[in-house]
């Protein structure tokens, strides 16, 4: 978000206190820009947490550590010590012996992952936002990318880490990140418009330029005769 903010004031800098009316009042260019900036990222994370929240209650999949935390009994009074009498058959009849009742109901939450999903939004949309937003000229493009890089490869380290502690099979990471990076997409495509402005303006310096093209043409013909 800080980022995003600085890169705003930035690219208002030379409005020159240009201002926009906005449900009858005149604000600042840049307060605007900043708001709607603000304002569709914080809708995409709430798309994206709200879908990781449905996913998690409607599948309920068990976390790697879950037995580890329940030490569940089963109903014929057989533990995990024993497991091997129980290998590939499907127990319904157990109760835990360990664990909070907050801890229990987190061991049913596995996928998808929800850091995954959040890292991988907010990060993608951080990348997708720079490509749209920031207009770089040859010295700089390669600090855009590497900072695009760096934004993605964090969200990739967040989702890493979730297996390597144990907390999410490598299928609930792989859903997360595709489904942060699915919202991430739609929000920045679909929703922002981040990419339409942008077209807008080239569009309207290509105008610019064939007018004078144009113009410049009228002058030495006229000129000629």
């Amino acid at each position: 978000m800080f980022q995003i903010v600085v890169l705003e004031i930035i690219r208002c800098r030379k409005d020159n206190g240009s201002k926009v009316v906005v449900w009858g009042r005149k604000v600042p260019n840049v307060l605007w820009q900043i708001y709607c900036s603000a304002a569709f990222l914080l809708l995409g994370m709430a798309f994206s947490q709200l879908s990781t929240d449905i996913i998690k209650y409607m599948v309920g999949r068990l976390r790697p550590h879950f037995y580890t935390v329940c030490q569940p009994v089963f109903g014929n009074g057989m533990t995990c010590e024993k497991i091997d009498k129980n290998f590939h058959r499907y127990v319904e009849d157990y109760r835990c012996t360990g664990g909070t009742e907050r801890q229990l109901k987190e061991m049913r939450l596995s996928f998808p992952s929800g850091h995954s999903s959040f890292s991988m939004y907010t990060m993608l949309y951080f990348a997708l936002y720079l490509q749209a937003r920031w207009h770089s000229c040859s010295n700089t493009k390669i600090l855009k990318h590497a900072v695009q890089f760096l934004a993605v490869l964090s969200s990739v380290a967040v989702a890493m880490s979730r297996i390597s502690d144990y907390k999410h099979h490598w299928s609930d990471v792989l859903g997360g990140l595709t489904l942060g990076a699915t919202v991430a997409i739609i929000t920045a495509r679909c929703f922002s418009g981040i990419f339409d402005k942008t077209g807008r303006h080239q569009q309207q310096l290509e105008g610019s330029k064939i007018s004078a093209e144009l113009t410049n043409l009228n002058l030495n013909n006229g000129n000629n005769v």
